[in-house]
């Protein structure tokens, strides 16, 4: 065989092992983000689910809190009383009153833990989409970039993981209002026309 013949079957071989090379390196970086969007899928179900559960959650309370409201107003309308000293002399206001100062707290926390789930969510969406958009132009991406985004998606895994495995709101992070606050948020103001009517009609 001539030398020259030789050299280009050489330089044929070479390239079709490195395009074999190539091809076998980009199946490789697509498997491992399909395998990524999995895990990226699996983890927003479980989150929204989470989101599910805290909005039921804070709906029951919101829904009790309603009630211990009324209560509240009513047994103000009753005995007419108008100021926090004298709620708390009433031990049916004081009991409702440190009944609704949990509920508060628990609908802050569970607020706060419904934000922190749906950034959360939109964040993994945001990612998912990312992978697309990279899947499809992977033969032109290298691979820093491709390991970069690898890396900001195991570090949202990492956050968020743990947290969907604890329960949704922990009682010893809740932050009790004062006294004081809760009585003008739930109670009825001097001058409102139930308890005017109340004195009125003695």
């Amino acid at each position: 065989m001539k030398p020259f013949v030789f050299a280009k079957w050489h330089l044929v071989i070479i390239m079709l092992s490195i395009t074999t090379i190539s091809v076998a390196s980009s199946g490789l970086k697509k498997n491992t983000l399909k395998v990524k969007i999995n895990e990226i899928s699996m983890l927003r179900v479980i989150i929204i689910d989470k989101i599910d559960q805290a909005i039921e959650m804070r709906h029951d309370l919101e829904k009790h809190l309603a009630e211990l409201q009324v209560e509240i107003r009513s047994e103000q309308i009753r005995t007419e009383i108008i100021s926090h000293e004298a709620a708390l002399q009433n031990l049916r206001i004081r009991y409702n009153l440190s009944l609704v100062q949990t509920l508060q707290a628990y609908i802050t926390l569970l607020n706060e833990r419904i934000d922190y789930f749906q950034t959360g969510n939109e964040r993994l969406k945001f990612l998912i989409d990312q992978i697309h958009d990279d899947l499809a132009i992977i033969d032109i991406l290298k691979d820093m970039e491709i390991q970069n985004l690898i890396d900001r998606i195991d570090m949202v895994l990492n956050e968020f993981v743990p947290e969907t495995q604890k329960q949704i709101i922990n009682a010893t992070q809740i932050s009790l209002q004062p006294s004081e606050y809760v009585w003008e948020s739930v109670s009825l103001k001097p001058n409102s026309p139930l308890l005017c009517m109340k004195i009125k009609a003695k």
